[in-house]
Protein backbone atom coordinates (compact mmCIF):
# COMPACT_ATOMS: atom_id res chain seq x y z
CA UNK A 1 0.00 0.00 0.00
CA UNK A 2 1.52 3.35 -0.82
CA UNK A 3 0.98 6.77 1.00
CA UNK A 4 -0.38 9.16 -1.14
CA UNK A 5 1.51 11.59 -2.23
CA UNK A 6 0.06 14.84 -0.13
CA UNK A 7 0.47 13.09 3.13
CA UNK A 8 3.91 12.41 2.30
CA UNK A 9 4.62 16.31 1.46
CA UNK A 10 1.72 16.82 4.44
CA UNK A 11 4.27 15.20 7.01
CA UNK A 12 7.36 16.48 5.21
CA UNK A 13 6.24 20.11 5.88
CA UNK A 14 5.47 18.78 9.27
CA UNK A 15 8.74 17.99 9.94
CA UNK A 16 10.58 20.72 8.33
CA UNK A 17 8.67 23.13 10.94
CA UNK A 18 9.32 20.91 13.51
CA UNK A 19 12.79 20.65 13.19
CA UNK A 20 12.81 24.49 12.16
CA UNK A 21 11.39 25.43 15.64
CA UNK A 22 13.46 22.87 17.89
CA UNK A 23 16.46 24.92 16.02
CA UNK A 24 15.58 28.09 16.83
CA UNK A 25 14.65 27.22 20.25
CA UNK A 26 17.92 25.84 20.71
CA UNK A 27 19.72 29.19 19.69
CA UNK A 28 17.77 31.09 21.84
CA UNK A 29 15.67 33.08 19.77
CA UNK A 30 12.58 32.90 22.09
CA UNK A 31 14.63 33.46 25.03
CA UNK A 32 13.63 36.98 26.57
CA UNK A 33 16.01 36.61 29.50
CA UNK A 34 19.09 39.61 29.19
CA UNK A 35 21.83 37.14 29.72
CA UNK A 36 22.70 33.81 28.42
CA UNK A 37 23.64 30.57 30.23
CA UNK A 38 27.16 29.37 29.10
CA UNK A 39 28.28 25.66 30.15
CA UNK A 40 31.88 25.75 31.74
CA UNK A 41 33.07 22.56 32.97
CA UNK A 42 30.79 21.06 36.02
CA UNK A 43 29.42 24.62 35.93
CA UNK A 44 27.47 27.73 34.47
CA UNK A 45 28.31 31.28 34.19
CA UNK A 46 25.73 33.78 33.31
CA UNK A 47 26.39 36.56 30.41
CA UNK A 48 24.52 38.94 29.27
CA UNK A 49 24.31 39.44 25.49
CA UNK A 50 25.98 43.09 25.09
CA UNK A 51 29.44 41.13 27.27
CA UNK A 52 32.47 43.01 26.91
CA UNK A 53 34.72 40.22 24.63
CA UNK A 54 38.08 41.09 26.36
CA UNK A 55 36.52 39.95 29.65
CA UNK A 56 36.99 36.17 30.24
CA UNK A 57 33.56 33.80 30.16
CA UNK A 58 35.72 33.19 33.95
CA UNK A 59 34.45 36.80 35.62
CA UNK A 60 31.08 36.01 35.23
CA UNK A 61 28.83 35.07 37.72
CA UNK A 62 27.95 31.03 37.99
CA UNK A 63 24.44 32.26 39.35
CA UNK A 64 21.78 34.20 38.10
CA UNK A 65 21.35 37.59 39.04
CA UNK A 66 18.10 37.60 41.38
CA UNK A 67 14.74 39.71 40.74
CA UNK A 68 16.08 44.03 40.71
CA UNK A 69 19.53 42.85 39.73
CA UNK A 70 21.47 42.73 36.09
CA UNK A 71 24.91 41.77 35.10
CA UNK A 72 26.97 44.22 33.58
CA UNK A 73 28.90 43.19 30.32
CA UNK A 74 32.08 43.29 32.71
CA UNK A 75 30.64 40.72 35.34
CA UNK A 76 29.47 42.53 37.74
CA UNK A 77 25.82 41.95 39.17
CA UNK A 78 24.56 45.33 40.17
CA UNK A 79 21.11 46.55 41.87
CA UNK A 80 19.08 48.02 38.63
Amino acid sequence: MRIPKKVRIAALIVSGLLIAFLFMESVGVFDDRPYQVIPHGNHNHYVPHDRDPDVPVDAFPTEPPEEGERITPYGQVVRE
